[in-house]
């Protein structure tokens, strides 16, 4: 946490905390279908002093084994609605920070299609900071599930498995 600028002020090395989350990742059995990933927490910490810092993390991804556009856009559409009712700078950079996060630097390209990613959120209030996460994870079944509907019939041979 140092290494984000978190310095927090322990007693006899204790920093007691509490932290909560919600984490899955789906993978179809078509290939057809994408996997999205979703990953949402909050992390509470309690310094020597009883000053309390807190934050909130998470993000969403999608990663296709067959390419559609179509469901790209979509899946990015609805993100960026969640993000654009908190602020409209969000999407933007929290789609470049997944691009970024999720690079596969053996391979030297990134994970599946992106989505966003997003850590440290501490402002402008804690209050509307968990109104933005809900927003985000309120977003997954719209984002998801009409890609779902769309793919559910869709063949596949034991090849493109």
């Amino acid at each position: 946490m140092k290494s984000r600028g978190k310095n927090f002020k322990q007693s006899d090395g204790k920093l007691p905390f509490w932290a909560v989350g919600i984490s899955s990742v789906i993978h179809p059995h078509s290939p057809h279908m994408p996997t999205v990933h979703f990953n949402f927490r909050f992390f509470e910490v309690e310094e020597a002093d009883g000053n309390k810092q807190w934050w909130f993390g998470g993000g969403t991804d999608l990663t296709p084994t067959y390419l559609d556009e179509e469901d790209v856009v979509h899946f990015h559409s609805a993100l960026k609605h969640a993000c654009d009712q908190h602020d409209k700078t969000y999407y933007t950079h929290f789609k470049k920070w997944c691009d970024d996060y999720f690079v596969v630097s053996h391979r030297g390209e990134r994970r599946g299609v992106g989505g966003i990613f997003f850590d440290d959120v501490d402002s402008p209030s804690q209050e509307e900071a968990f109104a933005f996460v809900k927003s985000c994870t309120k977003a997954i079944i719209p984002a998801y599930l009409p890609i779902v509907k769309k793919h559910i019939n869709d063949q596949h041979t034991d090849e493109e498995k």
